[in-house]
């Protein structure tokens, strides 16, 4: 009787823990660029100064992450290096403003990048520290008569009990620790101006017992924080998407069946349950909430504000408040995008008049 209701008591857990993550979903959003490059379009990256190699992989890196967010159009790294040697020219070793803007009219470009490798370092230390252990003692564990206290093996064997003791003992220990820091700035090459400036740094740093467990490479760690360092610089200069995860708000069947239909990313269904269920109750908060939730990864902003604005108004609870901040946040992160696609479109159409 007692197994019957431990099994049920673990069912009914399971079932909960299930039914707990289920309710997470995660949002897609546009975010603008961090700054306003102010219509500069044609870009060109040379390659950064830092260690033999690096300056050259890590400008590659940017030019493809740049490219992705069809935002700017880029110069052909083998194109560039070829018209910066007709000159005599190097694509590394950009120091001063002057050099990049006479680099930048050579290839007809608006602006080049050019940037320093500051750090890019991998390195293990290796320390003693003191850890607590069983050591056998050579004898065997006895009852109170003398008698010796006999134990089973995995295998089913009997044999005699070993007697421990506990002792300090010395045990290496690896540590392996990474910074990659990178700087860049984008240099208008009308003006001369720095346009847009950033320094940023991203570690690592993880330990093992000397012949337990491992370390991911050296070379691995460095790719992904270099990785790291210029998606930092790509938000920093372009639209990007980004994840935001959130969760539903559970109520009775029918908010629930909306549920079902958005976790199978039918979405418009889901709306139409959740539509269904505030015209006949108004005082729902939670399916107020997750029609917002429907209307804002459809990309319906305002609607899904004044949903979101319905519940919190009939409940404020933490969700529906920051649901609410977001959105608010979303529909100004929007206007702003608008302005920078308009300002990079009208930049392009003028490029394509002028040829």
């Amino acid at each position: 009787m007692k197994s019957f209701k431990r099994l049920r008591f673990l069912s009914v857990l399971i079932v909960f823990i299930l039914s707990s993550c289920a309710q997470k979903t995660v949002i897609k959003a546009v975010k603008p660029a961090e700054i306003d490059v102010g219509g500069l379009r044609r870009i060109a990256v040379l390659d950064f100064r830092g260690p033999q190699g690096t300056g050259e992989k890590i400008a590659s890196i940017f030019t493809s992450k740049l490219f992705s967010t069809n935002f700017y159009t880029l110069v052909e790294r083998s194109e560039l290096q070829k018209i910066l040697e007709e000159h005599a020219l190097n694509m590394s070793g950009v120091v001063d403003v002057e050099t990049a803007v006479q680099a930048g009219n050579l290839v007809g470009v608006q602006a080049v990048i050019v940037g320093d490798v500051i750090s890019y370092k991998c390195e293990d230390h290796r320390r003693t520290k003191k850890e607590k252990r069983k050591v056998w003692t050579g004898e065997y564990e006895k009852d109170k008569n003398g008698n010796f206290i006999y134990e089973k093996t995995l295998f089913g064997k009997k044999v005699k009990k070993k007697k421990y003791r506990e002792e300090l003992v010395d045990v290496e220990v690896i540590q392996r620790e990474a910074t990659v820091t990178l700087s860049f700035r984008l240099i208008d090459v009308q003006t001369g101006q720095i346009r847009a400036t950033r320094e940023t740094s991203h570690s690592y740093k993880k330990s093992v017992k000397s012949g337990s467990g491992s370390l991911p490479p050296k070379q691995a760690i460095l790719n992904r924080l270099t990785h790291q360092c210029v998606d930092d610089f790509v938000r920093m200069l372009a639209p990007h998407t980004v994840r935001i995860e959130t969760k539903f708000a559970g109520g009775n069947k029918e908010v629930n069946r909306g549920i079902e239909f958005a976790k199978n990313d039918l979405w418009d269904k889901a709306q139409q349950v959740w539509e269904g269920v505030v015209s006949k109750d108004p005082s729902n908060h939670a399916a107020w909430y997750n029609l917002g939730l429907a209307l804002e990864v459809q990309g319906m902003y305002e609607p899904a504000e004044k949903a979101y604005d319905r519940a919190v108004t009939l409940k404020p609870k933490k969700l529906y408040l920051q649901a609410l901040k977001r959105i608010r946040q979303a529909i100004k992160d929007r206007q702003k995008l608008e302005q920078q696609l308009q300002r990079q479109n009208t930049e392009a159409t003028g490029d394509m008049q002028y040829e």
